[in-house]
């Protein structure tokens, strides 16, 4: 085992950092198999996986599952990956011999089924390790070390990426990233609208309905960029005079629920968390019913707004799920006179709303809401959510 550290002078930093590469030809000249493994202050770890000097597949990060999910989600005959589905089939998949990466073993387990072709695990494989060889240039300073493994047997031979291919296209679009002087955005913040004004008055009424609905806070520049077919660079450039205006901001944003592990176990004496929605729609309550079981929380679905208020103090649910607009009352209403309860001082309440106005969410933030989600829900972006403000509870 070794360890390297590569750190550059503040000047210099952002020329040099794709020097980091350079250790792909040596490895490639030794023939090395095991783990490349960088890390950086911040407690972010990348994982490459090589065998014979070639590389094979990589995983970590700030979002390793977002990472492999919007990639997985694009290129899988079934696009809508459920969280359960998941799960169910990771349970089942064989374990490789010393990749220790979960998604790896998941892929090759529906390549074996016929579910995944040859072709598509390796352009998810190219993918990922992109997204992780740019970041690792990103980050200012990095240490690696190598673990060495055992070669694969020829029983096993894997798949390898391209790698030439894969570090002259990241080293271009590093060195696009600068020429546009996007450095200081990392393509792993989302952006949220702040002052929507100024920007509805220099784009159209579809343009701007759009940007609404997708610059929320809930999903990267990366995540946007697959969902819109479009380029990270491109869509972050078309961005930045936003930014620089302080009209969008970038924020963090967590990374999808784990799937190689169930949540910390409950003690005997502790019950399940329970989720609480309350919406008057029938389909949107049994929709997010069947996630939030699947992923073993209690479920209260409420879908008549006057009933809301008696029931919740009643049920005295972990987290709700509060929709803006009812027949009969509204979100606002229900969320301030939750807040001037001591049961739900502290409760996470997340706004649901198909209209996702900037208005919309100040008001409901100066309520009290904790958060606020755009409909349509995506399964794992609501347990993400989930997770994200419950993840220290316990009762």
């Amino acid at each position: 085992m070794s360890n390297r550290t590569e750190q550059y002078p503040q000047s210099l930093a952002h020329y040099l950092r794709v020097k980091k590469l350079q250790i792909f030809s040596v490895l490639k000249r030794s023939d090395f198999s095991g783990q490349l493994v960088w890390s950086d202050p911040e407690g972010h770890k990348w994982t490459l996986f090589f065998n014979q000097g070639q590389v094979i597949y990589g995983s970590g990060g700030v979002h390793p599952i977002r990472q492999w999910y919007r990639q997985a989600q694009s290129r899988l005959p079934e696009p809508a990956l459920s969280y359960q589905v998941l799960q169910n089939s990771l349970a089942i998949a064989p374990r490789s011999s010393w990749l220790d990466s979960w998604d790896y073993d998941l892929m090759h387990n529906w390549l074996s089924q016929g579910q995944l072709s040859p072709q598509a695990l390796q352009e998810i494989s190219a993918h990922v390790v992109a997204d992780i060889l740019f970041d690792v240039v990103q980050a200012r300073d990095t240490q690696y070390k190598l673990i060495r493994q055992p070669a694969l047997g020829s029983s096993e031979m894997p798949l390898y990426v391209d790698t030439p291919t894969l570090l002259l296209a990241v080293t271009e679009l590093w060195n696009k990233w600068l020429e546009v002087g996007l450095e200081a955005y990392s393509p792993n913040l989302a952006p949220v609208i702040q002052h929507p004004e100024p920007i509805r008055a220099q784009v159209s009424p579809g343009v701007y309905a759009s940007l609404m609905q997708l610059l929320d806070g809930q999903r990267s520049l990366r995540d946007l960029a697959a969902k819109l077919g479009q380029d990270v660079l491109n869509l972050t450039q078309a961005l930045q005079p936003y930014l620089k205006a302080g009209w969008i901001t970038l924020v963090e944003v967590a990374d999808f629920p784990a799937l190689n592990g169930p949540d910390p176990p409950i003690a005997s004496h502790q019950r399940p968390l329970k989720i609480a929605c309350v919406d008057d729609s029938p389909m949107v309550c049994k929709a997010m019913g069947q996630v939030i079981r699947a992923a073993g929380y209690d479920f209260l679905p409420i879908t008549e707004g006057a009933k809301a208020i008696p029931t919740l103090l009643a049920q005295k649910p972990d987290l709700v799920f509060l929709d803006l607009v009812m027949p009969d009352t509204n979100g606002y209403e229900i969320c301030s006179s939750l807040r001037k309860t001591s049961r739900f001082k502290d409760v996470p309440i997340v706004i649901l709303s198909g209209n996702d106005g900037l208005v919309d969410q100040v008001r409901a933030r100066l309520l009290g809401a904790t958060d606020f989600l755009s409909k349509p829900m995506e399964p794992i972006v609501i347990l993400s959510v989930i997770r994200k403000h419950l993840i220290h509870t316990r009762t």
